[in-house]
C-alpha cells in the first residue's frame, strides 16, 4: 500500500513539475480556447453584451476578493461608464443584476465571509444606516399607488437611485482604515471629475456624443435659439454633468491644497482643476454654478489654506473679467447668466401645483405618475393643462411618496451632518486620534451643499452624483463614528 502511495505521489509531483515548465504554453492554450469560445458565443449584439458582462463581473469579483476597498474604487469610477451596459437579465418581473448590484453583493458577501473567520470587524451601525433603510422602505411604500412606472418599476428606481448610492456610506465607513485609504477614495472621485470635465470639453468642441446610457438616443443639440450646446454623453445631460462636476471640484481642491510640495502630482492636480472648472463652465447650468460658489465660500471659512486660494481665484476672476468685459458681454456665458428665463422661471408654477397636491396627501403621497396625470387640477396660474415634470427632487418625492419618503432621506443627510459637527469639535482636541483634520470635514460639507442645492431645482436622475457624495461622507465621517462613541481618554481601535 505504501508503495502505491509513493508511486501516486511521484506521478503527481512529476506531473506538477511538467505543468510548471509548460505553464506559459498552458496559459496560451487557455487564452486561445477562451477566445474561440467567446467567438462562438457572440453571434449577435445581445449575446456579445452578455459575454462582456460576465467577463466584467468576474474581473470585479477578483478585484474585491483581492482587496475589497479596490472593489469600491472600481465601482465609484466605472459606474457611470458601464452601469447600463454590464448587466445580467433575470427575466420578466425580476430586477436585472447590474454592475452596481453585483458590486454591492460581492462586497457584502466577502466582508461577511471575512468577519466570520475574524479577519474583519464591522463598525457598529448608527443613525445613518437606520435612516437609509427607512428611506428605502418609505419610498417603496408608494409602489402600489403608482401609475407612471409599474410597482416593480418603483422598487427598482428606489434601489437604483437611493439604496445603491446611500449604501456607499456603509462600505466606505467599514473599508477606509487610514489616511491612505481615504486619499484613494478622494483621488478616484477627483479623477472621475477630471475625465468628466475632459469629456464635456470634447463633446462641446466636436459635437460627438459618447458614453450614452443604454437605450437612450441623442436628443436636441442646443438650448433653444441661444446657440448653447447641450452636453448629453457620460452623465446623461447638461444639468447632470454640471452637478457631477460641482461635486468633484471641492474634492480636487482639497487634494491640491494638501499636497504641500510643488511636484508633478501638484501640477497634475492643478491641471485637473482647470479642466473641471472649464467643464462646469461650458455646461451653462446655473444651479451647479451657484451651488459650487456657495460650497466653496462656506468651505473657506473653516479651511485657512483654502481661504488664500479662494481669495486668489476671486481676485483673478475679477481682473480677467474687468480686462475683457466687452468680450464677456458678447459671450454665451453672459447670455446664459443674463437669460430672461431665470432658474426659477417655469418651475415655480410646477412647484405650486406639487405643493397643492402634497397638501392633500402629505404622509404617504399620491404614488408616482399621478403628478403628470392630475397636476392640471392643482395649478395656480389659471391653466388646467397637466405638467410633465416637477423639476425638483424634493417635490417629486413629496408628491409621490409623501413625508414617509422624503423625511428619512433628509434625516439620513442630517445624521451625517450631525456626526460631522461632533467630529468638528472632537478633531480640535489635543488628544485627537483620528486620521482626519478639521479641514477634511469641509469637503463633506461642500459636497452635501452641492447635492442639496442642486436637488432643489432638478430631479436627480444620475445616481453617481449621490454615490460620490455619500462615499466621501462615509470615508471621512463614517470611518470616525466609532470615536464619537468612545470616552475622550479612550483611543482604542475601531470596533
Amino acid at each position: 500500500m505504501s508503495t502505491l502511495v509513493q508511486s501516486i505521489n511521484s506521478l503527481l509531483g512529476h506531473g506538477l513539475s511538467v505543468v510548471i515548465k509548460l505553464r506559459y504554453g498552458v496559459i496560451a492554450l487557455l487564452v486561445i480556447g477562451l477566445g474561440a469560445a467567446f467567438a462562438y458565443l457572440i453571434t449577435d449584439a445581445e449575446s456579445g453584451g452578455l459575454v462582456v458582462s460576465v467577463v466584467a463581473i468576474i474581473i470585479l469579483l477578483a478585484i474585491i476578493v483581492n482587496r475589497p476597498l479596490n472593489g469600491l474604487l472600481v465601482w465609484l469610477f466605472f459606474m457611470v461608464f458601464i452601469e447600463s451596459w454590464v448587466e445580467i437579465p433575470m427575466g420578466a418581473g425580476i430586477p436585472d443584476m447590474s454592475f452596481s448590484r453585483f458590486a454591492i453583493g460581492f462586497l457584502a458577501i466577502f466582508m461577511l465571509a471575512q468577519a466570520a473567520i475574524s479577519k474583519f470587524r464591522f463598525v457598529r451601525p448608527g443613525w445613518v444606516e437606520l435612516f437609509m433603510m427607512l428611506t428605502v422602505v418609505g419610498l417603496a411604500m408608494a409602489a402600489p399607488m403608482s401609475i407612471g412606472p409599474a410597482p416593480n418599476g418603483v422598487v427598482q428606481w428606489t434601489i437604483a437611485m437611493y439604496f445603491t448610492p446611500m449604501v456607499a456610506y456603509f462600505f466606505a465607513k467599514n473599508l477606509v482604515q487610514d489616511r491612505q485609504d481615504l486619499h484613494q477614495i478622494l483621488w478616484i472621485i477627483a479623477l472621475l471629475g477630471f475625465v468628466s470635465g475632459l469629456y464635456a470639453a470634447y463633446e462641446h468642441a466636436t459635437g460627438h456624443v459618447l458614453f450614452l446610457p443604454k437605450d437612450k438616443a441623442v436628443g436636441r443639440l442646443f438650448r433653444g435659439e441661444s446657440g448653447i450646446r447641450l452636453i448629453q454623453g457620460l452623465m446623461g445631460g447638461t444639468g447632470e454633468m454640471g452637478r457631477a462636476l460641482a461635486t468633484t471640484i471641492p474634492v480636487t481642491f482639497y487634494l491640491f491644497i494638501e499636497r504641500k510640495q510643488m511636484d508633478l502630482i501638484k501640477i497634475a492636480l492643478s491641471t485637473m482643476l482647470l479642466i473641471q472648472a472649464y467643464g462646469i463652465l461650458i455646461t451653462m447650468s446655473r444651479t451647479p454654478w451657484l451651488a459650487l460658489l456657495i460650497a466653496l465660500f462656506i468651505m473657506q471659512f473653516f479651511y485657512p489654506q483654502f481661504r488664500k486660494v479662494f481669495a486668489i481665484i476671486v481676485l483673478m476672476a475679477v481682473l480677467v473679467i474687468g480686462a475683457t468685459w466687452e468680450q464677456v458681454e458678447r459671450s454665451t456665458v453672459a447670455a446664459r447668466v443674463g437669460d430672461d428665463n431665470s432658474t426659477l422661471e417655469g418651475r415655480q408654477g410646477r412647484w405650486a401645483a406639487a405643493q397643492n397636491m402634497w397638501r392633500r396627501k402629505p404622509i404617504r403621497g399620491w404614488g408616482y405618475g399621478h403628478y403628470e396625470d392630475k397636476s392640471g387640477e392643482y395649478r395656480t396660474d389659471g391653466s388646467r393643462e397637466n405638467m410633465d415634470a416637477i423639476e425638483s427632487d424634493y417635490w417629486y418625492v413629496l408628491v409621490g411618496g409623501g413625508l414617509l419618503g422624503l423625511f428619512p432621506y433628509l434625516a439620513y443627510i442630517g445624521a451625517i451632518l450631525y456626526y460631522s459637527a461632533r467630529l468638528f469639535f472632537r478633531a480640535r482636541a489635543p488628544d485627537w486620534s483620528g486620521f482626519i483634520k478639521v479641514e477634511t470635514l469641509t469637503v463633506v460639507w461642500a459636497v452635501i451643499i452641492c447635492l442639496l442645492l442642486t436637488s432643489y431645482t432638478a430631479k436627480q436622475v444620475q445616481p453617481v452624483i449621490r454615490l460620490m457624495t455619500f462615499a466621501v461622507s462615509g470615508a471621512i465621517i463614517g470611518s470616525h463614528e466609532h470615536l464619537l462613541r468612545q470616552n475622550t481618554k479612550d483611543n482604542s481601535p475601531r470596533q
